[in-house]
């Protein structure tokens, strides 16, 4: 049996990028196709679920923009529909008489996520690729106030039923929980290495689900900040996730597949629902009875999946009492552990009580060292790396490296006799060990000194693992929108780059690609600018892109500027001739500032690497085009 069914579809000649429902449960959901042209339609209610009708009141679209939409959402009283822009404009829009109301600018590039407060109709959160989070009020055309922690673009936003809290996911794999009301950042929750696609707050409990494009959902417990929960990664993305069943159970979607999660129970799988459903936009569950779910079946047109509830499988042999679960996950017992090296302890590096040794000869642990653990229940500890979250449940399998980092600097406040210190605490004190200092054998000592430099290697590739990461989820949204012919917000991501081996990646796939012709001309001399970084960088790779992009681009302008410049001096004033003048003056002007830089002038000098030839030839052409323009002024 299909539990999952297209319910209906609806046709539109241009391809459809957004859609959200409402949030208030009115069946209301809003759509924008590549034209920004807004679409408002409604589900009605019917008591055979398979009787579906749209209504459209307004027959045809809504609204058109004139700015490129990236992010829409209906206000808390479905008086308004609130868009974002790539350019950074929040833009609130009557309903009633289909008129703007406030066009407010903030962000420094195109929002990508938002948020509305609860019972608040003018207040409304957003997040953008410059990575802040800024609060909005419709009424004063103000920013309330702007929150600055991820490292990169904002991904999801979502505020706690109560309106208290505020969660903010990055492409940066991290999860931020805020007061809102102090603007305070309470917890940073690092435990993904991917982006962060979506985040939902329990309705019934004091807990938040956050979900990532490896399909990787956890669920984390807003009392303590620690994990709950975590499903295991499946290289699916997750586009929408929503609790039901009373807050009991979460709904997951991702392209052919709803699947249904007990969280409390170890992310135990309920059941999972195969689909036809792809490209999922939205989704949202009425009176907890009927999943529907949005999505883009084809190059044009909107197409609505719904479930029943009643047919899904929220039982399990092994139900228990959710929160005394919860409650006995997090119990730590006490333990005899045989090996002095492992025996264990951890400490609130935040609020450090009395510290005790932490590696003994005596094999049993103490008994107040039981109530400790119990009392903290979850463990914050603020390292080089950011904070780093650790669940009671993973105390007894791991050392913290923060603490034993804690107790060597209290030891060293206290007066101890060197000479009498074991090997085993000279071994702690240390930020790294190299186990071929401590062997005396030349024989066993060349085998240490080998594994020492295993270790080393293995080091390295995870901080080249750690740089590929970041430099991909940077790429992900710019290659979406390259692909999808949306070059102006492709490039806007572009120019908000600043790292020269990811401005590398991005202009290396522009002058590569045959979409290059394409790039509109008023936004070339910005990614010339950006090719100044890369020509300044001592790799020589960075360098050689950044010439072949800026030598593509002379390639391609120099006879359309020499002939509208020639052409020009011997035609009377046109406007429109001027204004095009006046771009290619830009670029002329960008060009120019290229061949004149100290790096361009050593590699041709020096003339030894590959790219010092392009460079001659690129100098030498720019040139004789300077030369050509002058003669005819």
């Amino acid at each position: 049996m299909n539990r999952n069914l297209k319910l209906g579809e609806i046709e539109n000649l241009s391809k459809i990028k957004l859609a959200r429902f409402s949030e208030t449960g009115t069946r209301f959901f809003t759509y924008v196709d590549d034209l920004n042209q807004i679409y408002i339609n409604k589900i009605e209610n019917s008591k055979n679920f398979l009787d579906f009708k749209l209504f459209n009141p307004f027959q045809k679209y809504f609204a058109q923009s004139q700015n490129e939409i990236s992010s829409i959402i209906f206000s808390s009283s479905e008086n308004e529909i609130i868009n974002g822009s790539s350019k950074g404009i929040i833009t609130f829009v009557d309903i009633s008489t289909q008129k703007i109301q406030t066009n407010i600018k903030g962000h420094l590039s195109s929002i990508t996520s938002l948020a509305i407060f609860p019972n608040q109709e003018h207040i409304v959160l957003s997040g953008a690729m410059d990575s802040q989070v800024k609060l909005w009020d419709s009424r004063s055309k103000t920013t309330g106030f702007t929150l600055k922690a991820h490292t990169l673009s904002i991904s999801a936003l979502v505020v706690s039923p109560d309106g208290k809290l505020l969660a903010s996911g990055s492409n940066d794999g991290s999860v931020k929980i805020w007061d809102i009301h102090q603007q305070k950042l309470l917890a940073t929750f690092n435990e993904s290495d991917s982006s962060i696609t979506c985040l939902q707050f329990n309705p019934l409990d004091k807990a938040i689900a956050t979900a990532s494009d490896d399909g990787c959902i956890k669920y984390w417990d807003l009392d303590k900040y620690n994990q709950i929960s975590s499903t295991k990664p499946d290289k699916q993305t997750v586009y929408s996730i929503r609790f039901c069943n009373e807050g009991k159970s979460l709904i997951s979607a991702q392209n052919f597949s709803f699947k249904f999660w007990d969280l409390e129970r170890d992310a135990l799988l309920l059941d999972n629902v195969e689909s036809n459903c792809k490209g999922i936009l939205d989704t949202y569950v009425f009176d907890d009875r009927e999943l529907y779910s949005l999505s883009t079946q084809n190059q044009t047109g909107l197409s609505v999946f719904g479930s029943k509830l009643s047919n899904i499988n929220f039982n399990s042999r092994y139900s228990i009492d959710r929160h005394k679960q919860r409650i006995h996950s997090e119990r730590i017992q006490s333990c005899e552990i045989t090996d002095q090296f492992q025996q264990r302890n951890s400490v609130n590096i935040l609020k450090p009580k009395n510290s005790q040794r932490i590696f003994s000869n005596n094999v049993n642990l103490k008994p107040q060292n039981q109530n400790l653990i119990e009392e903290q229940g979850f463990q914050q500890c603020n390292n080089n790396n950011g904070n780093k979250f650790v669940p009671t449940t993973q105390i007894p399998q791991m050392v913290s490296y923060e603490s034993v980092m804690q107790e060597e600097e209290i030891k060293e406040n206290q007066t101890i006799n060197q000479e009498g210190q074991s090997i085993l605490d000279l071994v702690t004190s240390q930020d790294e060990v190299n186990l071929s200092s401590f062997v005396i054998d030349d024989e066993n000592k060349l085998k240490f000194i080998q594994i020492d430099l295993i270790n080393e290697i293995e080091k390295d590739h995870n901080r080249v693992k750690q740089i590929l990461k970041q430099r991909i989820n940077y790429m992900k949204p710019i290659i979406y929108w390259w692909s999808n012919n949306n070059l102006k917000s492709a490039i806007n991501a572009i120019n908000q780059l600043v790292e020269p081996s990811i401005l590398f990646d991005a202009l290396s796939m522009c002058s590569h690609s045959s979409k290059f012709k394409m790039i509109p001309i008023e936004q070339m001399p910005q990614l010339l600018e950006k090719c100044k970084i890369l020509i300044e960088s001592k790799y020589l790779s960075h360098i050689k892109g950044g010439i072949v992009f800026s030598y593509k681009t002379f390639s391609m302008y120099r006879d359309d500027i020499l002939t509208i410049k020639c052409f020009n001096q011997m035609s009377k004033v046109d406007l429109s001739r001027e204004e095009r003048v006046a771009k290619y003056d830009k670029i002329v002007e960008q060009l120019k500032q290229i061949i004149q830089m100290s790096k361009i002038t050593k590699l041709i000098e020096r003339n030894k690497e590959e790219i010092s030839d392009l460079a001659k030839k690129f100098q030498i052409e720019m040139l004789g085009m300077l030369k050509r323009i002058n003669q005819q002024q």
